[in-house]
This record gives C-alpha cells, structure tokens and sequence, in this order.
C-alpha cells in the first residue's frame, strides 16, 4: 500500500511546479477576501465586534468562508492540471476514504470538549452566561454544520497534505514534516482576535494542536482522524461557547467575557488531548505505522 507521507511519489512535483500551486492557491484565498475588503468601509474599524456589527453574523461568516472554497477549488485545479495527479491521492493511503474514523475521531474530541465545559460551567457558574436556544443558535448551528466541513478541508489539504508530503518528500524526514507542517499551522492563526487580545504566547497552543494534528494524519495514514478532530474543534467550541475575541462571532449556547488561557484550562486541553491520542493508538493500532514503515 502506498504511504500517506509519499504521496508526491506519484505525479509531477518540480519545484516550479509546487511555486505554481502555491501560487494558485495563496492567490485564490486572497481573491476569496475580496468581497470582504471591498464591502467594508475604511474608517469602520477592524475589530471583530466591528465587523460583526456592520455586516451581521450570517454575512460576515458567510464573507469569511469565501476564500476557503476558493481555495479548495485551486488545490483541485493545480492537482489535475499541474501535478496530474488528484486531490483523493493526498487524503488517504488507504483504497477507500474511511468515513468511520472520521465520524469516530469527530464523536471523541467532541466528547472531550463537551465534558470539561461542562464541569467548569458546574463549578464556576458565574463565569458563562447562559444564551437562549433560539433561531439565532440555530442560525449559528447551520450555517457551522454547512460551512466549518469546506474550512477544515482546505486546512488539512494545505497543511497536512500539500505542506507536510512536500516537506516529507524533500528532507526525507517525517519528524522534520511534522514539526514544520504544525508550526506553520500554528502561525497562521497569528492575526486571529484572541491572539491580539491574549498575547502571541497564545500561539504555542495553537503550533502544540497543528503539531498533534499532523502527527495523527502520519499515524493513521490519512486525513480523516485529522479531519474529524479538527472540524469537531472548531464546530463544538463554535456552539457551545463564544467571547468577544474569537474568530469566529456565533450566538453559542455559553458567553464568556474572554477566552480561558489559565495555566488550569491549558493544562486541561493538553490531557484531552493526549488521552485523544491515546485512545487513537490504542484503538486503530497506530503502532504498525513505524514497522510498517521501517519494512518499506
């Protein structure tokens, strides 16, 4: 069976071919935040309570989402015309796309983020303000179930597969491919809201996540644990609890003043995250991997 991490043995990677792609795609993304930029007036502000307030929630996330289906149609495009390969190549080693892991890695993180929230809003019930299930949740509810699925795909296509095959491919280096692959994804969120609110230490957790999430797709030779917990991340925290210094602005069903960055609530993150991964290696024998690799 072909390996995930050699995916570009198969298809034409010259460099000038990869600067096209990248090219391709970075430019796509940008077109895609051309409605945003042209609709919004330059002396309105730039925050995102400004932006949600002159646009509104739908459209503003709406606006939001543009570049990301801009740029998984310049992935597909570059895949077929430029390395004459396909896009499925990229995403799974395996015959078939397993939608099983997906849903499974989806149910797990979910469950691990759910459950803390949880107990903190038990023990420090002044902390959340209860928001009204009302056809504003549902509004957010929707247009997070339709919308999150076309944003993650393209951040595991660009990060986990694109970057992380292409770096693999040039040093000959996994280790090297996974560290670099998250740390890029952990930069990339340095113009978010909260971490111009909470300070750039903020990114740490966001390179140790993009880390761990490049390390499932090499362990399980695939995106969709990626996938999976990377969507119900970003779906689950988008429902169940919003701040004035997120990304994104969703009528969730807990308000927070700002997001928890305390010692206790990292340290909890981290140990889902860990027992996350735990389960994974345990339950879809991650271990093969390494012999599996070292008979190749």
């Amino acid at each position: 069976m072909r390996r995930f991490e050699h995916a570009w043995d198969a298809g034409d990677f010259s460099a000038l071919k990869v600067f096209l792609t990248l090219l391709l795609v970075l430019g796509g993304f940008l077109l895609g935040n051309f409605p945003l930029n042209m609709l919004y007036p330059n002396d309105g502000g730039r925050t995102m309570s400004d932006l949600v307030s002159f646009f509104g929630f739908k459209t503003l996330f709406i606006l939001q989402m543009i570049p990301f289906f801009v740029g998984i149609v310049a992935f597909v495009i570059s895949a077929r015309f430029i390395h004459k390969t396909s896009v499925r190549s990229w995403i799974s080693a395996r015959p078939t796309i397993d939608g099983r892991r997906l849903l499974f890695s989806f149910g797990l993180w979910a469950l691990l983020i759910i459950v803390p929230t949880m107990i903190d809003w038990y023990r420090y019930p002044t902390k959340y303000e209860f928001q009204a299930i009302d056809f504003q949740f549902f509004t957010s509810f929707t247009l997070l179930a339709i919308c999150l699925p076309f944003q993650v795909f393209f951040e595991e296509l660009m990060f986990r597969a694109f970057i992380f095959q292409g770096i693999t491919k040039r040093t000959k280096s996994v280790f090297i491919a996974v560290l670099l692959s998250g740390v890029m994804f952990g930069l990339m969120h340095i113009g978010n809201p909260e971490v111009s609110a909470h300070g750039y230490g903020l990114l740490g957790i966001y390179i140790a996540l993009g880390i761990s999430i490049s390390l499932m797709a090499f362990l399980d030779q695939g995106l969709e644990i990626a996938f999976g917990f990377h969507l119900a991340n970003n779906f689950i925290t988008g429902i169940l609890v919003t701040s004035s210094d997120q990304a994104f602005q969703t009528h969730a069903l807990l308000k927070v003043d700002s997001l928890d960055v305390s010692f206790a609530s990292t340290s909890v993150l981290l140990l889902s995250l860990l027992l996350f991964l735990l389960v994974c290696y345990q339950r879809f024998q991650w271990r093969q991997v390494f012999a599996n690799r070292n008979n190749h």
